[in-house]
């Protein structure tokens, strides 16, 4: 993800919850990452735009602000930084729907290289993890940090 910037984003002490503004050619909206704990070892990882008035999250929400490339690499800035603090923990995250899911899978296609990247990255597909594959419809992800 090294071609595309990232936003600026702000963290809790914990690293568990990461607040920034995406930007684009629809306005500015303030979006949300934030880890919430699924096992000993895993965590739930969501991404939600965050409404500053009414002080309500929404994961239903599509922005289609022109920067998923930008959002993309701040949610993998985020996850280093949770892993930062979290080495042990791995994390879960699809999308709130089949389609979003199936966005989330492309995204980390164009991205993800295993030999290449410190993360490893498996898809969840019939009850089982697998090494994430491109144009494989998983259900879930799961990432880990390679040691």
């Amino acid at each position: 993800m090294g071609q595309y910037a990232t936003y600026h984003y702000d963290g809790n002490l914990e690293n568990t919850r990461f607040q920034f503004q995406s930007v684009g050619k629809r306005g500015v909206f303030e979006k949300v990452v934030y880890f919430t704990f699924l096992t000993e070892d895993m965590h739930n990882l969501s991404l939600v735009d965050f409404d500053p008035a009414t002080k309500e999250y929404n994961d239903m929400s599509v922005t289609d602000n022109g920067d998923m490339p930008e959002i993309l690499a701040t949610v993998i800035a985020i996850i280093h930084e949770f892993f930062n603090s979290h080495p042990d923990q791995k994390i879960y995250f699809r999308g709130s729907t089949p389609t979003r899911t199936r966005l989330y899978q492309i995204a980390i296609s164009k991205v993800y290289d295993q030999d290449n990247s410190d993360l490893f990255i498996k898809g969840y597909l019939d009850e089982d993890w697998v090494p994430f594959e491109p144009n494989v419809n998983f259900h879930g992800f799961l990432v880990e940090k390679k040691f």
